[in-house]
């Protein structure tokens, strides 16, 4: 299972050849995963109505991980981890980090935040 990050969904809904942890297969084999956040993100970043029919496709292939207290106790404690170590990361990265972990699910992305949460 992998929680595909809205830095990976923008290019692919964009046509974009290079994508990182092989989004294609992935979504073929029905491994991708989204989560409320990255929802928000790719609905309020949409560009006509070709892009609106993909995302929609989207929700048919890729189901939602729930984001229940333990992923915002997680969250707390990520943010509390980078703040400690010097990372200011936006909320919506901490999020979505803390998901991915709660779920143990990989996190396909391209967000230099991620990999220094990652990190902690």
């Amino acid at each position: 299972m992998v929680l595909v990050d809205s830095s990976v969904w923008i290019p692919f809904l964009r046509g974009k050849s290079e994508l990182p942890g092989n989004l294609p297969r992935r979504l073929a084999d029905g491994e991708a995963r989204v989560c409320p956040v990255i929802w928000v993100e790719l609905y309020s970043g949409i560009k006509g109505a070709r892009e609106e029919r993909l995302i929609a496709q989207i929700a048919d292939f890729s189901p939602s991980l729930g984001m229940d207290d333990e992923v915002w106790i997680e969250a707390s404690s990520l943010r509390r981890k980078a703040i400690r170590k010097g990372l200011n990361c936006p909320l919506a990265v901490v999020l979505i980090v803390a998901c991915a972990l709660r779920h143990d699910a990989e996190l396909c992305h391209a967000d230099k935040h991620m990999d220094a949460l990652l990190k902690l």
